[in-house]
């Protein structure tokens, strides 16, 4: 009677052992990835609103894409509370309701050829350029805020009819990273993901 007494209080002490080993590991997993620096990222886009937003990192030498869920732009504004890391490399898509649809989608170009991080960038000065970097080198910072236009222009595909697209770009040059692409009339695109670095 004793020995199974025993048997019991020994199988009970070891299950409460080990769901506290346990509830210790996950309360450990959770601090682990409340420790991850973020970054609160706040778009304030000017000329599109109801359009969906993206955001991905694509760097080159990963074969691993990473995405946020995207967000619709609401009263001039979208928002993400991303790992900081991932702002590096990273890259921002336009899906505007009025897009007839050029063959690509459209990017937010960082830094046209030219400008400096800094220089102010009117639709005037975007039309003009003819390359662009859709990447950005990214923060460090726990909060920032990006303000991007996107106004209407026209691409084509052929035979050559024009096809209202979005070109969007951030109204103050950003800090950027390679490569810089070709951009039509500052109409920066991808048929993919946007490789950086």
């Amino acid at each position: 009677m004793t020995s199974r007494v025993l048997t019991a209080a020994l199988t009970v002490g070891l299950t409460a052992a080990l769901l506290g080993g346990s509830s210790t590991s996950i309360s450990s997993s959770a601090a682990a990835r409340q420790a991850v620096p973020r970054t609160h990222l706040t778009l304030q886009v000017t000329g599109c609103e109801g359009c969906e937003i993206g955001l991905t990192q694509a760097l080159n030498g990963r074969r691993k894409v990473w995405q946020a869920k995207g967000r619709t732009v609401r009263n001039g504004s979208a928002s993400w509370n991303i790992p900081t890391s991932r702002t590096h490399g990273l890259s921002i898509t336009v899906l505007a309701p009025w897009d007839g649809g050029a063959g690509y989608v459209p990017t937010v170009a960082f830094r046209y050829a030219g400008e400096r991080v800094g220089d102010e960038v009117t639709n005037a000065t975007a039309r003009g350029k003819r390359r662009a970097s859709a990447c950005w080198a990214g923060t460090g910072s726990d909060a920032v805020t990006l303000p991007i236009t996107v106004v209407h222009a026209h691409s084509t595909n052929p035979p050559g009819d024009p096809i209202r697209t979005p070109r969007a770009f951030t109204s103050v040059t950003q800090r950027w990273e390679t490569p810089m692409e070709r951009a039509w009339h500052g109409i920066s695109g991808t048929q993919d993901a946007t490789y950086c670095g």
